[in-house]
Parts: C-alpha cells; sequence; structure tokens
C-alpha cells in the first residue's frame, strides 16, 4: 500500500469523525464537543504511546527520542511530513499533507474551526502519545496552515 492510499483511507475514514463530531457539536455545542474530542484523545494517545515505546523499544527520553513514536502515528495516517530542525530540546516537524486537515475540509470546516478541531485531538493524541516517553515532553502546533496548499509546523520541546 502506498503512503498515497494509506492518506486516503485516513481521510475517508477522518470524514465519517468529522461529520460525527459536527453532529454532536451542534447538539451539545461546540466548546462542550472540543472538550470531549480532548479528553478521548488523551486517552487513545496514551495507550498508543506506551504500546509504542515498548514495540519500538526505545530507551532514550529527549525530543529525538520522540521522533520515531511520531513518525509512526503520522505515517500510519498518510501525513507528508519533514524534520526541518532536530536538537534533544526541540524538534520541528513540517506536515505538508494532513489526513485530518483534509477531512475537515471536506465537510466544511473552516481553518479556525479546523486548527480548534486539530489542537483539540490529532495534537492532544500526540501529546500523550510523548509524554509515555517524558512527561515533559510537550506536542504543540508552532504554525497552523493558513491556506489548503500550505503546511503545519509542529514541535516537540522537552521543557
Amino acid at each position: 500500500m502506498t503512503n498515497e492510499d494509506v492518506f486516503k483511507g485516513a481521510s475517508s475514514a477522518l470524514t465519517f469523525f468529522f461529520a460525527y463530531q459536527n453532529t454532536v457539536a451542534k447538539e451539545i455545542g461546540m466548546e462542550r464537543g472540543a472538550a470531549l474530542q480532548t479528553k478521548m484523545s488523551e486517552f487513545f494517545g496514551s495507550k498508543q504511546g506506551r504500546m509504542l515505546k515498548e514495540q519500538l523499544g526505545i530507551k532514550d527520553n529527549d525530543a529525538i527520542a520522540a521522533i520515531p513514536m511520531v513518525k509512526f502515528l503520522k505515517d500510519g495516517m498518510g501525513f507528508s511530513i519533514e524534520i526541518v530542525e532536530k536538537s534533544p530540546k526541540k524538534v520541528v516537524i513540517r506536515n505538508d499533507r494532513c489526513p485530518f486537515y483534509e477531512a475537515a475540509r471536506t465537510v466544511g470546516l473552516d481553518n479556525k474551526e479546523i486548527e480548534t478541531a486539530c489542537n483539540a485531538g490529532s495534537i492532544k493524541i500526540a501529546d500523550s502519545v510523548v509524554k509515555q516517553l517524558n512527561p515533559n515532553l510537550n506536542i504543540r502546533v508552532r504554525k497552523f496552515r493558513a491556506i489548503p496548499d500550505g503546511f503545519c509546523d509542529e514541535e516537540i520541546v522537552l521543557s
């Protein structure tokens, strides 16, 4: 299976997820919906992180050591990424192609809504994953894409 096939499959599944999330948010409010998404994402990320740490046999616990965990997550969803900065205290990852962004656009979310969903979901999953390696590691969006053909930069930071 090619990365393109994985991207299309993930985008399709995530389109269903975002359609569901939008329906729920309209019923209970966007703020409550985002809070529930964050709670679910943290739970899922912590489970995934424990599994990945063991499966990948990672022994170090700095920002560089988190790269294989994050790469595993992103490769499994068809992201197109590039490491643009790397040190033990900070790693910057550029996302050129994102199935979460594509799926959210498909159901009609605007950039602000997509950014909110990303921070409540995808980023929370990744943050919870790396925290299983080291509770002092954090992932955050440094630059959110301004246009569909743009990119996002995320940083893994050891505090």
